[in-house]
């Protein structure tokens, strides 16, 4: 009878622990509607005089929140990087996204927000 009850008692605990470890499900979040009607394109920068690279990426949406995404390209170590616009914009204002002087970009993209 004893050995019985401990069976059940821990199966029941078990049971329970099983239970607690069991990952929480997250409310869903609700998500915005992507933006619509983008436009990007890549533009000279001028630091100075002397200086111009083909390092700008420009966004501009009919809707939504966003920002820029522009994947830069350095030529002489050959690496590529990612650089984002400081600043999330709401539609129809233009996110920039500059890549390091020098580098080229090589294309823009709609960041959500």
């Amino acid at each position: 009878m004893l050995k019985r009850t401990m069976v059940t008692l821990a199966t029941a605990v078990l049971g329970l622990s099983a239970l607690a470890a069991a990952p929480a499900q997250a409310a869903p979040v609700a998500q915005a509607d992507p933006p619509t009607g983008c436009v990007t394109w890549i533009e000279w920068l001028h630091q100075n005089p002397n200086t111009h690279w083909y390092g700008g990426g420009n966004v501009q949406c009919d809707t939504g929140t966003y920002q820029a995404k522009v994947v830069c390209y350095d030529r002489k170590s050959g690496l590529g990087y990612v650089a984002y616009s400081g600043t999330t914009v709401e539609a129809p204002a233009v996110a920039v996204a500059a890549c390091n002087p020098g580098h080229v970009a090589q294309s823009v993209h709609v960041v959500p927000a």
